[in-house]
């Protein structure tokens, strides 16, 4: 069997096993007289886990021996409870919660770079958070196909980056730079990497790849130097990585957040099939309409007759004005949430089976207006939460994982904002919502513009990270609902319920679809 073992924990998983542990596996496999069809399943079940609790690659027998221990207890346990009854089947991951890891490129691996991530964070945390998000971005374009030539292959068809303090005394030759495009004169436009840099001149560009260009994103432009001036005639934005290759060039990097599952991808799978009931995404939910609850009591109605959908995606605003504090908003806004709880608890299958998910927007309490901004505070959901049995109201953005789905949820009017600090316009007839979710994906990034157009908390940037690429991303704006896919991910926007049709979305986590749905008006 020991041949059998070094195949799936050394070949398939890059694990190594020192002598004891190899003993330990050896000795529980004959114990329990596996075969080998078994013994594979158990084996690669082990070492899937392993490399999801980021133990590191040398497998000691110490704590190997409490991981099979774990794992045998965690199998046990789901298939007594039942598939979908483990916690680690749905879990929550709030924007403060998701790890603090930036990437560093002297050793090609993320790190942690301060003691502690807090919203009244040190300078530090300035200075560093669009470094970062350059030495992110260019370790994935180097990555890229037409970056990386291979042994033997023609090395003239690929390209090569440029820093601009090379650009010096090479007037008239052709370079492709990574940069941030920045306004640091009036009317100017330039363009940023780690070494310098230099005045852009944008007046004839011939092609420009798709996306929306603002002031803050980073781009990759092609052109030569004049003048002192970067004349460009071609720009786009840094190509994407679908998120399989970015786990394998990080296997045992958790970016995303949460515990890591005791069970396998096959087996998570196996979960999602057996209860494809779809996911609610409602967006704009103004709970002070009445006709918002006449269509939230519809709504309920509808899925009573049925299996309850796995979840419910609630996503602010939650009252149709800005709340004031200090007024009598408090006490309205804690009502109205009151009587969500009751609307649901009139429907036992749903409150009991379904998970509620609540995320604020920008006229929901509390939060200084800057990213992520925080739950809303307990004193106005206690008594809604009192009646469900598995609610949870998190940040802005946040993210959810569902099996083996990855989803980020993010509230925010985007489109509107990106538009307005455009420093290129998008070409005339093309679908905007493929520019606005081509851009965040590109750009890896939640909301890629200045500090003070919007402004992020230095320490949690990486909370507003795209990266890897999630299975679904719901862009909650309010603007006409859509949805599109681009590099494997499923993007969403449910377009406002309560002002609008009253609109939703259901997504199908096994079809790795949605459809648009809205509840008729009486």
């Amino acid at each position: 069997m020991q041949s059998l073992i070094y195949k799936v924990f050394t070949r398939k998983y890059s694990l190594s096993l020192q002598a004891d542990a190899l003993e330990l596996l050896s000795t529980v496999i004959a114990q329990n007289e596996l075969s080998t069809v078994d013994a594979t399943k158990w084996l690669e079940l082990l070492a899937d886990t392993w490399t999801k609790r980021e133990a590191g690659p040398l497998v000691e027998a110490g704590p190997l021996k409490d991981l099979v221990a774990a794992v045998s207890a965690g199998t046990s346990s789901v298939s007594s409870r039942g598939a979908d009854s483990a916690s680690d089947v749905f879990t929550v991951i709030s924007a403060f919660d998701v790890p603090p890891l930036w990437y560093d490129p002297s050793t090609k691996a993320f790190t942690h770079p301060f003691s502690k991530a807090e919203i009244l964070s040190s300078a530090e945390a300035k200075a560093s958070l669009f470094r970062q998000r350059y030495d992110l971005i260019k370790q994935r374009v180097l990555r890229n196909e037409n970056f990386t030539p291979v042994m033997f292959s023609d090395h003239n068809r690929f390209r090569t980056l440029s820093t601009i303090d090379s650009l010096q005394g090479r007037e008239g030759e052709r370079f492709l730079l990574l940069g941030m495009l920045a306004q640091l004169e009036e009317g100017k436009l330039f363009l940023e990497d780690r070494a310098g840099s230099i005045e852009l001149d944008v007046t004839n560009v011939g092609k420009r790849a798709h996306g929306l260009f603002t002031e803050s994103s980073f781009v990759l432009v092609d052109g030569c130097v004049e003048d002192g001036v970067f004349r460009v005639d071609e720009i786009g934005l840094p190509p994407p990585e679908t998120r399989d290759v970015t786990r394998n060039a990080f296997p045992n990097v958790n970016l995303f957040g949460g515990s890591p599952s005791l069970r396998t991808e096959v087996q998570l799978r196996e979960i999602e099939v057996a209860t494809d009931n779809g996911m609610v995404i409602l967006s704009d939910v103004w709970l002070d309409q009445p006709s918002t609850m006449r269509a939230l009591r519809v709504l309920f109605d509808g899925f009573s007759h049925s299996a309850p959908p796995i979840a419910f995606i609630f996503i602010g605003d939650f009252s149709s004005r800005p709340f004031v504090a200090g007024s009598g908003d408090t006490t309205q806004y804690r009502d109205n949430m009151t009587a969500l709880g009751q609307l649901i608890s009139e429907f036992p299958d749903i409150s009991r089976s379904s998970h509620f998910v609540f995320v604020p927007g920008a006229n929901d309490p509390w939060g200084s207006g800057a990213l992520p901004k925080p739950r809303i505070a307990e004193y106005f959901t206690k008594r809604l939460e009192s009646r469900l049995s598995h609610v949870t109201f998190t940040t802005n953005p946040c993210r959810i994982k569902y099996c083996a789905h990855e989803i980020v949820v993010f509230r925010e009017d985007l489109l509107k904002r990106i538009r307005r600090n455009c420093v290129l316009e998008p070409e005339e007839g093309t679908d905007v919502a493929k520019h606005l979710v081509r851009t965040i994906i590109d750009q890896g990034h939640l909301c890629p513009l200045p500090q003070r157009t919007r402004p992020v908390y230095w320490a949690y940037d990486h909370a507003m990270r795209v990266y890897p690429v999630p299975d679904v991303l719901v862009l909650a704006d309010r603007f006409d609902a859509y949805s599109v896919n681009y590099e494997k991910c499923h993007c969403v926007n449910p377009g406002e319920f309560s002002s609008g049709e009253f609109s939703f979305f259901m997504y199908y986590p096994v079809s790795r679809t949605s459809q648009y749905s809205k509840i008729p008006k009486s």
